[in-house]
C-alpha cells in the first residue's frame, strides 16, 4: 500500500531542457557554486474538472469491531494519473456502493407469496455453489404498471418480494479525500443496522470473503463511455486486502462472453448499460440480482442467472422502475440455449465450470414451464419428480447435484449433445488437400485427407452423408441450365459416376460425367465439402445413424471441411471477407440447425447439378467460406420465380423482393442484422423482427482488419431488385454493388444518391430494358475503401 502511494506522490514530470546565458548563471550562483536542498517533491494530478477519463481501484476495505465499513479507493484518468477534486464538487449525480458476502445459497421462499411454506426454503447439503447475499435488502411490495395491456395471467404470482439492492443517497455525504487520488467511501450505517430481514442471512462472518461495488458519474454530462466508473473488489474482512481468486466467486468474463455478441460501446443504444445509464459491469450486477430477489408484479425471479437465461429464451416478462413494462418474448437468441460453454467459457474464469452446480431458480427459470398441474410449487417438488426426470434419478442425486460420481451434476444432460458433437467434430475432422478438373475426359477428382479413418466412408454406418459441392463462376451473364454452375455429390450414396479409393486416412474420389463444362471457370470456382456423421449421445460415441432411437438419443454432426480449395490452379478460389469465429461467437457451433431454420425448403440434394444443388441448404459448409454466396448471387432473385429450368428473367422478380429484400448475400446479411430487412417473406409468410445485441456500424463484430477495402465488390455485377413501390411482378430496378451493399443499412438512399452517381454508382434505375451498370464503374473504394481518408472504418469509427 505505502509503495503504492509513494510512487504515485512523487512522480514528476519531465520537462525539456532550457538553454540560458552563462552570465545569468554566474549572477545567480551561489558563493561555492554548490546546489542548494531538494525541495519537497509535488503532487502531480488532474482536477477532475478537467479529466476525461475515469477509472477506479478499490485498494482496501476496513470492518471495524462496530461493524462501520469503509473502503480506500484511488481515482485516476485513463493514464494513471491521479484525479483530485472528487470531494470538491457541489453534487454528484452518480454515487453509489454496495456490500455483500459470500456464503450459503439463500432462497425465496417457495410456493410463491405463501407464508406458511418456509419450511421449503432449507438449503440442501448438496448446494455446494456458495452465493452473494447483499447486507442492504428491501421488502417491496408491488406498485402500479404503465402499460396493462398484457396476457391474461401475467400477474398470477404477484405478492410481496426481496430484492437486494446497494446504497445511493449518501453521495458526497460518503467520502473523503485522504490523498492524491486516494479518496475514503465510508458506509453511511453499520452491516448490522441495514433492514434485517428475517429469511435473510446478514449476520457479519469474517471468515467468508466479501465484495465491495462502487458506481461513480461526477456529472450528469460527463461522457459515459470514458467517466463512468463500476468497479467491484472482492476482499478478506480479517485482512481487509484483496481474496485470492480462487476463493471468490467469478463464474463468465463479460469480455469474452457477454461482448462476443452484445457490444461494449455503453453509448451505444443497445448497449447492456442499465438501471438509469448508471450500471454496466457484470460482477457488480449480481450483487443485487440475487438467488433471492424477485419482482414483485410479476414473481418471477431478478436473480442473475434466472434473468439472463430466460432473456435468452425469450420468455421473460419483468416490470420495471416507475411500472415500466419489460418484455424480452421478440428477443431471438441465434444459438443453442443448452450449449452452456456458449457463455460459459472454460478457464473463461476462476470459477467457470460453478454453473454446474444447480441453484432453485436458475433451473426453475426453464423447466417451471413444463411443470404439471400438480405441482406444488417448490424446486424440490418438481426435480424430485421421479417420472418427470427418470435419467436424473438413474444416477440418484449427482443427475442433479455434482459430487465424485458425477461431477457435472445436471449439465452432463445439459452438454450431452455438444459433448457429443464436439466427439464427432474431432474424430472426422478432415482436409481437402487436391482437386483436378479435367474437361478433356469431364471428370473432377478431390483428395480427402482426415485426421483419422479406420474405414472406407460409405462402410461407416456413423457417416450419413459425405458431400462434396463443385460451385464455378457466379457472375456469369446467363446462368447454365438447372445451374450447372453448381453441383453436389453424396460420396458414400453409391453411383456409376462416382469411384471411391482409400489410402490409410486419404480417401480419393473421382467423379465421371462431372459437367465441367458448365462450371463456367474463367474467373473462380471453389470445392466444398462436409461430412455428417452420427454418434449417441447417451454413450458419447459414433453410433449408426440407422439406430432405432435416433430421435431421443443420436445426435447428428456437421463436419466441413478445414477450408474449401480452388477447383483448378488456372482461377481464384473464393476469398473470404468475414471471420467465421466470429459467426460463430454468437451463431454457435450448431450450424446446420441455424442454416436450416432460415430455410422454408430444403429438398434433398442429389448426385450432380439436379434441383438439390441449389435447395438444400444442408451443404452449406460456413457462413462466410462462400458456400453460402454460390447461391445468393447479386441476381439470386432473377432465378427464384423463374421456370424450372430457371431461365434468368428480370421479369419474373416479385414486388416484394425489393433492395431491402434482397437474396443477394451481403444484402440479406446486413439487412437482417441492421433490421432494417421487410418481415415481407416467401408467398406471404412474414418473418419475425431479428433483433441484433451490438451496434449494426461496428463492422468489426464481423470483418477482421483488412477485409473491408471494397477492392473487389465494384467489379462485380449489379443487384436487379423489385422497386421500392412495385406493385406487381416485373417491376425492376438496378442498383450497383457498391450502392447495393451501403443501401442494406443506410436505406435513405435518396439522400445519398447523388453522390453516388457522381462516382459511377448506379440507384432505383428503371431496369425494364436491362441493367446499364459496367463492372468497374463504381469508384467508391478510392475513398471509402478501409484505410482510406474516408474509409468505412472512419465513417462508421469502429477503430
Amino acid at each position: 500500500m505505502m509503495s503504492k502511494l509513494l510512487i504515485r506522490k512523487y512522480k514528476k514530470w519531465v520537462t525539456p531542457l532550457v538553454l540560458v546565458p552563462m552570465v545569468a548563471l554566474t549572477a545567480c550562483s551561489g558563493d561555492d557554486g554548490s546546489n542548494g536542498e531538494d525541495g519537497e517533491p509535488g503532487d502531480i494530478n488532474i482536477a477532475i474538472s478537467s479529466a476525461t477519463s475515469l477509472k477506479a481501484e478499490i485498494e482496501k476495505v476496513t470492518i471495524d469491531e462496530s461493524l462501520n465499513v469503509s473502503f480506500e479507493f484511488y481515482l485516476s484518468n485513463v493514464n494513471g494519473v491521479a484525479v483530485s477534486g472528487l470531494v470538491d464538487l457541489e453534487s454528484i449525480p452518480t454515487l453509489g456502493a454496495g456490500i455483500a458476502k459470500l456464503g450459503e445459497q439463500q432462497r425465496r421462499v417457495r410456493p410463491l407469496n405463501e407464508a406458511d411454506s418456509a419450511s421449503v426454503q432449507s438449503t440442501a447439503e448438496t448446494d455446494l455453489s456458495p452465493q452473494w447475499t447483499s447486507y442492504i435488502n428491501n421488502i417491496v411490495e408491488p406498485g402500479d404498471v404503465v402499460d396493462n395491456d398484457l396476457e391474461e395471467g401475467w400477474d398470477k404470482n404477484k405478492g410481496t418480494q426481496w430484492q437486494a439492492s446497494i446504497e445511493s443517497s449518501c453521495k458526497e455525504g460518503c467520502i473523503e479525500a485522504i490523498g492524491n487520488g486516494l479518496y475514503r467511501y465510508t458506509f453511511s450505517q453499520t452491516l448490522d443496522s441495514y433492514s434485517n430481514i428475517d429469511g435473510i442471512n446478514t449476520d457479519f462472518t469474517a471468515e467468508n470473503i466479501h465484495r465491495v461495488y462502487l458506481e461513480l458519474l461526477p456529472y450528469s454530462d460527463a461522457e459515459i463511455n470514458t467517466m463512468l466508473v463500476n468497479t467491484t473488489f472482492d476482499f478478506d474482512p480479517q485482512t481487509g486486502i484483496a481474496a485470492a481468486a480462487e476463493d471468490t466467486r467469478i463464474l463468465l468474463a463479460a469480455e469474452q462472453s457477454c461482448y462476443r455478441c452484445h457490444t461494449d460501446d455503453l453509448s451505444a443504444d443497445n448497449s447492456l448499460l442499465m438501471h438509469g445509464s448508471k450500471r454496466f459491469d457484470y460482477e457488480g450486477c449480481v450483487m443485487c440480482h440475487t438467488s433471492y430477489s424477485g419482482d414483485p408484479e410479476t414473481g418471477v425471479s431478478i436473480g442473475m442467472a434466472s434473468l439472463v437465461h430466460k432473456i435468452h429464451k425469450s420468455d421473460y416478462l419483468v416490470i420495471g422502475y416507475k411500472g415500466s413494462v419489460h418484455d424480452y418474448s421478440d428477443l431471438s437468441y441465434p444459438g443453442d440455449m443448452h450449449q452452456c460453454q456458449q457463455c460459459h467459457i472454460e478457464d473463461g474464469a476462476p470459477q467457470a465450470d460453478f454453473y454446474q452446480y444447480p441453484g432453485q431458480e436458475t433451473c426453475l427459470s426453464c423447466h417451471e414451464k413444463y411443470a404439471p398441474d400438480t405441482w406444488n410449487g417448490t424446486a424440490v417438488g418438481l426435480f424430485h419428480d421421479r417420472d418427470a426426470f427418470p435419467d436424473a434419478w438413474a444416477m440418484s442425486c449427482s443427475g442433479c447435484h455434482p459430487d465424485s460420481n458425477n461431477p457435472l451434476g445436471s449439465a452432463i444432460f445439459h452438454n450431452a449433445s455438444v459433448s457429443m458433437t464436439d466427439t464427432l467434430m474431432q474424430q472426422y475432422q478432415f482436409a481437402l488437400t487436391d482437386s483436378v478438373v479435367d474437361e478433356a475426359q469431364d471428370t473432377l477428382t478431390a483428395s480427402l485427407t482426415f485426421n483419422q479413418l479406420s474405414t472406407n466412408p460409405d462402410a461407416d454406418p456413423a457417416i450419413d452423408n459425405l458431400w462434396i459441392v463443385a460451385s464455378g463462376n457466379n457472375q456469369q451473364d446467363v446462368m447454365p441450365t438447372d445451374n450447372g454452375q453448381r453441383k453436389v455429390w453424396d460420396i458414400v450414396t453409391g453411383s456409376d459416376d462416382i469411384t471411391l479409393t482409400r489410402d490409410s486416412s486419404v480417401v480419393t474420389v473421382t467423379i465421371t460425367n462431372a459437367g465441367v463444362a458448365d462450371f463456367g471457370l474463367e474467373d473462380k470456382g471453389t470445392l466444398f465439402a462436409k461430412v455428417m456423421a452420427c454418434g449417441d449421445k447417451s454413450t458419447g460415441l459414433a453410433a449408426s445413424c440407422d439406430a432405432l432411437d435416433s430421435d431421443t438419443n443420436i445426435v447428428t454432426a456437421e463436419v466441413p471441411a478445414d477450408s474449401a480449395i480452388a477447383l483448378t490452379a488456372n482461377v481464384d478460389v473464393y476469398a473470404e471477407l468475414v471471420n467465421n469465429q466470429k459467426c460463430v461467437a454468437c451463431h454457435d457451433e450448431q450450424f446446420q440447425q441455424r442454416v436450416n431454420d432460415a430455410h422454408s425448403k430444403i429438398s434433398t440434394p442429389g448426385n450432380g447439378a439436379t434441383c438439390g444443388a441449389c435447395h438444400s441448404p444442408q451443404v452449406a459448409t460456413t457462413l462466410t467460406d462462400g458456400s453460402c454466396q454460390s447461391c445468393h448471387t447479386n441476381d439470386m432473385v432473377k432465378y427464384m420465380n423463374a421456370t424450372r429450368k430457371h431461365t434468368p428473367g428480370d421479369a419474373s422478380i416479385k414486388a416484394f423482393r425489393t433492395i431491402n429484400n434482397s437474396l443477394s448475400y451481403r444484402e440479406l446479411v446486413h439487412s437482417l442484422h441492421a433490421n432494417t430487412r421487410t418481415t415481407v417473406g416467401y408467398q406471404g409468410n412474414e418473418r419475425e423482427d431479428m433483433t441484433y445485441p451490438a451496434a449494426a456500424n461496428d463492422c468489426r463484430a464481423c470483418h477482421d482488419e483488412g477485409q473491408l477495402d471494397m477492392e473487389t465488390l465494384s467489379a462485380q455485377d449489379s443487384v436487379v431488385v423489385a422497386t421500392p413501390d412495385a406493385t406487381m411482378t416485373g417491376e425492376v430496378a438496378e442498383y450497383s454493388p457498391t450502392v447495393a451493399t451501403c443501401s442494406a443499412c443506410h436505406n435513405n438512399v435518396e439522400s445519398w444518391a447523388a453522390h453516388a452517381a457522381s462516382y459511377g454508382g448506379v440507384f432505383q434505375q428503371d431496369a425494364s430494358s436491362g441493367a446499364i451498370y459496367q463492372p468497374g464503374d463504381e469508384s467508391c473504394q478510392t475513398c471509402h475503401g478501409e484505410g482510406k481518408g474516408f474509409g468505412i472504418d472512419v465513417m462508421h469509427s469502429f477503430n
